[in-house]
């Protein structure tokens, strides 16, 4: 199991994508606020094992917590600016 899985609270999300959850994390952080880096895709072409592929980036969780002052709390004490992140809740998985 990786260390950031071993973490607890809200701690156990930073660094981790959302898909990669499973269902009993996603129902025990549903209604966490978590802060993502904006980024917008481009149709740049890339080289991915031989073959041209869309560079799609990973949306790993930077920041998370029980309110929205907790994720700008956590960015700026990480020396990055708030304003290159957009805040959302994580909802029910289904």
């Amino acid at each position: 199991m990786a260390a950031t899985k071993q973490q607890s609270g809200t701690a156990g999300l930073i660094g981790r994508r959302v898909e990669e959850l499973s269902l009993p994390e996603r129902l025990q952080y549903a209604n966490t606020w978590v802060a993502f880096r904006i980024y917008t895709p481009t149709t740049e072409m890339v080289v991915r094992d031989g073959q041209p592929a869309i560079d799609l980036r990973s949306r790993r969780i930077e920041a998370a917590g029980d309110s929205s002052q907790d994720l700008l709390t956590q960015l700026r004490h990480k020396n990055l600016d708030p304003s290159e992140y957009e805040f959302t809740i994580l909802k029910q998985p289904y």
